[in-house]
């Protein structure tokens, strides 16, 4: 039996607030988005956002929102206060941002916080500071009506959750994605984002599809396809881009149930899946998704963030909204015609009727080193034939004369070696290539490649988190030959691209290479090494690319000279050998 002790306890409010910020504030960008949808409860349709090293510093938000009393500004720091639930059909029909009652005491307990509210039609309002969540200074303060929040230093207490944080511009990008997310979501708002001391944007009121404009970019203008369609208990809007949108990253996707930002695969497939074929595969539309749906057939309380929800019924949600895209892109109106690159090019052999073939193209004799290659590298999909990895040689055997190539399908080179043959992948060929030639330049602090200045340069305009990017990516883009600089606010001038490089397209191929390393730098520390990768993936020598005879002896021989010849960048083989042997077993020879 017990022994009398009570050993459960009430934990107290100071570590339960600590616990709650746990789950609640993640990092900076939480701060932003708990203290904006605030301000919109608030009925604010001005909001200025001002961050300072990425938010660690300082995060301030104020609005011109209804302002607080004193008694409710100190209430608003206790946990479980909120002033949009009183019951229990409240929490099952929630029309606001806010409800839970929880961010403020959160926010509070792991940072230093002052506020400053004036309600409506008042002069004075009340001035509140708070440290670690204790209250130690209360007042009264004069401005403008609205409220005022600024959190300080944050995590200044839990430095273990501070440690945590990732660099200054990567919370920053985070807190953009926030930004950008509440500038979509309320087109009839005007957001200003500040960071150290510099206006990021300033957006006025406007329509929905201008503000879409504004957030993602320019490029956009007039190749918006818009969605209007209605239902009893549902109504779906937004806009989703037509074919000339696409990209190779995911990053211009948003879905908005009852104008909260949403993750959810299930209707974001909707979205994708309305495209058909009319999407490529590896690319991705920008789509800016509206789903308002009556409150009591949502449940918004999920999770602490607030970032998934539940739905009465998804997946008559999901064939509404997948029909409402398609039939929206299926006008004949707004499709464009497509233009897709040729992969490849079929020749009708005029000897054979009705047969087709793909010509194998003769190389020059190899002026590398090959025959002896002793190399097994899986990728039985490419040739039908078991392969046995096997690690690479320990010496680069002499250099052989007259050993015959050929481009296979313009897309894989193929030559004899003494065991039998190889087969290499040409563009994770080049890609190799490309990488060590760049971490090359990088480690020697020089230019690998020269500059090939265009003659009519481009200006491309980029989006808020792709010029962030950009600006991270600008000294290194340059010392690869790249001949760019920026122009405006966030407009970038190409004046030149790396010289012998296939770039017939320079604003997609930067497009594509600040896709691949927005994903790069999620995953890697090393800036120098996620740059050589985006470099070298997006600028490589393309499957489908036709080879002349001495670009693929070139490739051959550069590939070979490479430190590591035999893997990708990431992890892709590149050479695979048939041996003799092999090739008996399948003839019926052994």
């Amino acid at each position: 039996m017990s022994s009398g002790v009570q050993k459960i306890a009430i934990l107290p409010p100071a570590l339960t607030n600590k616990i709650a910020a746990g789950e609640v504030v993640e990092r900076p960008a939480s701060v932003v988005k708990e203290l904006v949808e605030n301000s919109l409860d608030a009925g604010a349709d001005d909001i200025t956002v001002i961050v300072r090293d990425g938010g660690k510093a300082l995060i301030q938000v104020i609005d011109n929102g209804v302002g607080m009393s004193p008694a409710d500004a100190v209430l608003a720091f206790q946990r479980h206060a909120t002033s949009k639930i009183r019951t229990l059909q409240d929490l099952q029909r929630v029309t606001t941002l806010g409800f839970r009652g929880e961010a403020l005491a959160s926010i509070a307990s792991v940072s230093r916080v002052e506020l400053r509210t004036i309600p409506r039609g008042e002069i004075e309002g009340t001035l509140l500071r708070l440290d670690a969540g204790r209250v130690i200074e209360q007042g009264k303060t004069g401005g403008k009506p609205g409220t005022s929040i600024a959190v300080k230093n944050l995590f200044f207490n839990t430095p273990a959750r501070r440690k945590f944080l990732r660099a200054t511009q990567t919370e920053y990008r985070y807190i953009l994605q926030v930004m950008n997310r509440f500038a979509l979501a309320f087109p009839e708002v005007r957001f200003t984002l500040i960071n150290d001391d510099r206006e990021v944007f300033r957006l006025h009121k406007s329509s929905l599809e201008e503000r879409v404009i504004q957030v993602l970019g320019s490029p956009l203008r007039g190749k918006l396809i818009e969605l209007d369609e209605r239902a009893p208990d549902l109504t779906i809007g937004g806009f989703v881009g037509n074919p000339d949108t696409f990209r190779r990253s995911r990053g211009d996707q948003y879905l908005f149930v009852n104008r909260r930002y949403v993750v959810s695969r299930s209707l974001s497939h909707a979205v994708i899946a309305a495209y058909g074929e009319a999407l490529p595969t590896g690319v991705y539309p920008p789509y800016v998704v509206f789903l308002d749906i009556a409150p009591e057939l949502v449940d918004v309380n999920v999770h602490p963030t607030k970032i998934e929800v539940k739905l009465w019924d998804e997946d008559l949600v999901y064939r509404m909204l997948r029909g409402a895209v398609r039939r929206a892109i299926s006008s004949a109106a707004v499709v464009p015609e497509l233009s897709i690159p040729e992969l490849h090019r079929e020749v009708t052999d005029p000897k054979t009727e009705g047969a087709r073939f793909l010509p194998l193209q003769r190389v020059l004799p190899l002026e590398g080193s090959l025959d002896q290659l002793d190399l097994f590298l899986p990728e039985p999909e490419a040739l039908g034939v078991k392969t046995e990895p096997v690690g690479e040689p320990e010496t680069v055997p002499p250099p052989v004369r007259d050993v015959e190539m050929w481009q296979i399908h313009n897309r894989y080179i193929l030559t004899e070696v003494r065991d039998g043959l190889i087969v290499i992948d040409q563009h994770v060929a080049h890609e190799r290539v490309l990488y060590e030639r760049a971490l090359r330049s990088f480690r020697e602090r020089r230019r690998s490649e020269g500059t090939q200045q265009l003659l009519f340069p481009e200006t491309l305009e980029l989006n808020l988190e792709d010029y962030s990017l950009f600006l991270e990516l600008q000294p290194f883009l340059e010392q690869l030959g790249f001949a760019v600089r920026t122009f405006g606010a966030r407009s970038v001038l190409i004046e030149g691209i790396p010289a012998g490089q296939r770039i017939s397209n320079p604003s997609r191929t930067l497009l594509e290479i600040l896709d691949e390393y927005g994903k790069e730098r999620e995953t890697s520390l090393e800036i120098h090494e996620s740059v050589a990768r985006s470099y070298a993936c997006k600028t490589a020598i393309r499957a489908g690319d036709p080879l002349t005879l001495e670009e693929m002896n070139k490739l051959v021989n550069e590939l070979f000279s490479c430190e590591q010849p035999y893997f990708c960048p990431h992890g892709r083989p590149i050479v695979v050998q048939i041996t003799l042997s092999e090739l008996n077993k399948r003839f019926g020879r052994e």
